[in-house]
């Protein structure tokens, strides 16, 4: 079938992604450190409380850049609790992610892209295993859609998820619209520090 003519192309999709990530980028130099810490305890604790946090045994987590929300209390929360932890762990021979699962903060180590992963001794978990997926993102917005870095290998795990997929972020990551391409992957949940953007947790 033909691309109707009021269809953005998918360069033009790329393009305005670029432009998005860049607005971001900037919005995100303004936040203080204390900001980013309120704003991620926040985070964390809205997640915590809800009825999907709770009642899921198999979690994801990620190790957190700079510029996203530190979500360490719920990986700290989630070993507490005995679930199943496992975090996003980088093959770089197939550019592809494991997942690796950990008991202890002790079994992370320093991965390709200088986030904390699990060790390659870690046992893993089949991504169809998973209750609930804690997503980082550039930005979000109202109707779940996520915007990536762009390199495209978080999207290739979250397409193989059949968990409930909880986006976070600060709320200067929250857009109006976010670009979408057919492979990207919409988010069942979105965390703020004032809101749940997307979705009923309980």
């Amino acid at each position: 079938m033909s691309q109707s003519s009021d269809a953005p192309s998918p360069s033009d999709t790329r393009l305005a992604k670029q432009a998005l990530r860049e607005q971001v980028r900037l919005a995100k130099r303004g936040i203080s450190t204390d900001s980013k810490t309120a704003q991620s305890r926040e985070v964390c604790h809205r997640v915590a409380d809800s009825e999907i946090w709770k009642r899921s045994c198999q979690v994801l987590i990620y190790t957190h850049l700079p510029s996203e929300v530190d979500i360490n209390l719920l990986l700290t929360n989630a070993l507490l609790e005995k679930k199943t932890v496992a975090l996003p762990q980088y093959d770089s021979k197939t550019q592809r992610y494991a997942l690796g699962i950990i008991q202890d903060v002790d079994e992370l180590v320093s991965g390709a892209f200088g986030v904390n992963e699990p060790a390659m001794s870690c046992a893993k978990i089949q991504p169809n295993q998973l209750d609930l997926a804690i997503v980082p993102g550039v930005a979000f917005d109202v109707l779940g859609r996520r915007l990536g870095r762009g390199g495209g290998h978080y999207d290739r795990l979250l397409q193989s998820l059949t968990a409930t997929m909880c986006g976070v972020c600060f709320r200067e990551q929250v857009l109006p619209q976010v670009a979408e391409e057919s492979h990207d992957i919409r988010m069942d949940l979105v965390a703020t520090p004032d809101e749940w953007l997307v979705g009923d947790p309980y």
